[in-house]
């Protein structure tokens, strides 16, 4: 019986297909879609990624900041070449500084609430992690 109802849907089918035809493109549709695709690349070439920074600025001022520490650093008034003037860098000098950090301890329940705290983070980002690559499975 599924067998007769088939081959009358087929026939059915065939006899709508017949009499609707088939569609067929336009005279410009390759025209058009090449246009398009066209338009796409330079879309994507006016929006292309540009740093705010440039990388040769980043070059300079690391090249202007490393010179500029060495000749603090290495005492100016000892070379011949003297443009810097001669400062008192006595506040780099971190004696009492270093001294307190030396006997600054924390309590042994804020080391270990924080080393809890940061497992946790972990876990939680791993847990995070996996549902969202779930979600985005294409199958």
């Amino acid at each position: 019986m599924e067998k007769d109802e088939n081959k009358e849907l087929d026939a059915f089918y065939k006899k709508i297909i017949q009499e609707s035809g088939l569609e067929e493109p336009s005279a410009n549709f390759t025209a058009s879609v090449i246009s398009k695709i066209q338009q796409e690349n330079q879309r994507a070439e006016i929006f292309s990624y540009r740093p705010l920074i440039p990388r040769y600025v980043w070059w300079v001022s690391t090249v202007l900041l490393s010179v500029f520490f060495g000749f603090v650093f290495l005492k100016p008034e000892n070379s011949e070449f003297t443009i810097l003037p001669a400062w008192n860098l006595d506040f780099f000098k971190m004696d009492a500084f270093v001294a307190a950090l030396n006997s600054f301890q924390l309590p042994d329940a804020l080391v270990y609430g924080f080393l809890s705290l940061a497992i946790f983070i972990s876990f939680q980002a791993y847990l995070l992690k996996t549902h969202w690559n779930k979600q985005f499975i294409v199958e």
